[in-house]
């Protein structure tokens, strides 16, 4: 199944090159209006969303294993698991998202938008998204620290 796995994930990946590649066409932009404020507000609330969304894993996990008193673990992302299993396991699903906003940027910036261009603050919009979704697992990387451990082979 894993290898299944790396083909979904590589072929987000590849779709987010695609569409950040897409979105950033002048026909596409005519009815966005991204800023800089957007781009700051990004900043700010993804790594609160990405140190969120672990925490409400532990917070489920202890919620179903009171009985069990198991404790509390993270696996490390990996290219060959589900990218979408947020609540169960939130440092993948944060990898992949990273990923394919990061892939995203670079198909934008592929468009070579003109600055202070509708273009350009689309760019940012992605930049912002990925950086402050990388930012986010740092914070989370930090924070539980003691609890992740490597992924199955």
């Amino acid at each position: 199944m894993r290898y299944v796995w790396r083909i979904v994930n590589t072929g987000l990946v590849t779709i987010g090159l695609w569409d950040g590649y897409r979105t950033t066409a002048s026909e596409t932009l005519r009815r966005t209006n991204p800023d800089p404020i957007l781009c700051g507000i990004l900043l700010i609330i993804i790594p609160l969303f990405a140190l969120g969304t672990v925490y409400y894993s532990k917070y489920r996990w202890d919620q179903e294993n009171k009985i069990l008193a198991r404790p509390f673990t993270l696996r490390k992302p990996s290219w060959s698991r589900n990218p979408i299993n947020w609540w169960g396991d939130p440092l993948q699903s944060l990898f992949i998202s990273m990923c394919y906003m990061g892939a995203m940027a670079i198909g934008a910036s592929l468009r070579h938008p003109e600055i202070s261009s509708v273009g350009f603050w689309t760019f940012g919009v992605y930049f912002c998204f990925a950086i402050g979704l990388l930012v986010g697992q740092l914070l989370a990387y930090r924070v539980f620290r003691e609890r992740i451990t490597v992924p199955d082979a």
